[in-house]
């Protein structure tokens, strides 16, 4: 009989795209992941009404991990395989950097490549060439703000041994922790949940010759916050009628430690009006983070903690 809870996940980071390598750092959460190969048929009369025979077509290897908590540390590894290796400065604790707009690490793989490995019931299955297109962080009111991932993989393998995991024992930021600001100023509404979405819009490259993607490209990076606020302030209101941008900074601190996410231009893309709700007043507003022409700037994400490099 399985027992869900002894099964475990872990990343690594490879030092080729689509090279396997064994875990390094090992997260709580869940995962769904999926090998999907069509089948090659041929079509059109053959003397019988039955279904000819097939062969496989290309594998695809994509999914999600979910419920993935922010560790003040750990979280380090997902930064670097969503927007590539930060510019890092201190000597502890240390400021990491993340560009959003980061170019790509080579012309095949646009972000720093990483495999998971998942291990359950006896069964350990490595997915390789990770590219981690997209991270949503979500903050509720009352909760750990955690992290739902978005991948695509090159390739899997069956039959690795399997990890000895050992999790994170660094905190994680909690709603406790958040501040949020606008034009450099506090927000000065009160903040019921958050949901930031940064994107890669890989595109998967496939091409003839090969059983697996031959590349992956990026796209735009896109980013979007959306806040449910109690609504005691027009200012927000305000911008979204007057389609006016501003600076947003998304701050947890926790002791020395710190995330920052910084969308140095964004705009009101929609604000509801207020609703009721149990007697108080809030709105939904959606903030879609644009290039600031005069500064050149886009998004960073700026991480402050023990570990020196990643």
């Amino acid at each position: 009989m399985g027992v869900a809870q002894l099964a475990h996940i872990g990343l690594g980071k490879e030092a080729a795209w689509g090279t396997g390598v064994p875990p390094t750092v090992f997260f709580p959460g869940t995962k769904d992941i999926n090998i999907e190969i069509g089948r090659l048929r041929i079509e059109g009369p053959h003397a019988t009404i039955a279904q000819l025979r097939s062969g496989a077509g290309r594998k695809s290897v994509r999914g999600g991990m979910s419920g993935i908590p922010a560790y003040t540390d750990a979280m380090g590894h997902l930064l670097v395989a969503l927007l590539g290796a930060p510019t890092t400065t201190g000597t502890g604790p240390y400021t990491h950097t993340f560009k959003a707009d980061t170019l790509p690490v080579a012309n095949d793989h646009p972000r720093p490549p990483y495999s998971l490995q998942w291990t359950a019931d006896g069964v350990t299955r490595r997915y390789t060439g990770g590219q981690l297109g997209q991270i949503g962080f979500k903050q509720p009111a009352n909760d750990y703000l955690k992290m739902d991932l978005n991948w695509v993989f090159r390739d899997h393998q069956n039959g690795v041994a399997e990890a000895t995991p050992t999790f994170p024992t660094d905190a994680v930021f909690d709603f406790r922790d958040l501040a949020v600001s606008r034009g450099g100023s506090p927000l000065g509404l009160r903040v019921e949940s958050l949901d930031i979405t940064i994107n890669n819009n890989f595109e998967p490259v496939e091409a003839t010759g090969s059983d697996v993607i031959a590349a992956m490209d990026i796209g735009t990076v896109t980013a979007e916050a959306q806040l449910t606020l109690e609504f005691n302030d027009a200012a927000i209101y305000g911008d979204f009628v007057n389609d006016t941008a501003n600076r947003y900074d998304f701050v947890w601190t926790r002791g020395a430690k710190s995330l920052t996410i910084t969308f140095h231009r964004a705009v009101v893309a929609a604000h509801s009006q207020p609703i009721p709700a149990s007697g108080r007043l809030t709105a939904a507003v959606t903030l879609a983070a644009e290039l600031d022409p005069t500064t050149g700037e886009f998004i960073d994400v700026v991480l402050v903690n023990d570990t020196a490099s990643y």
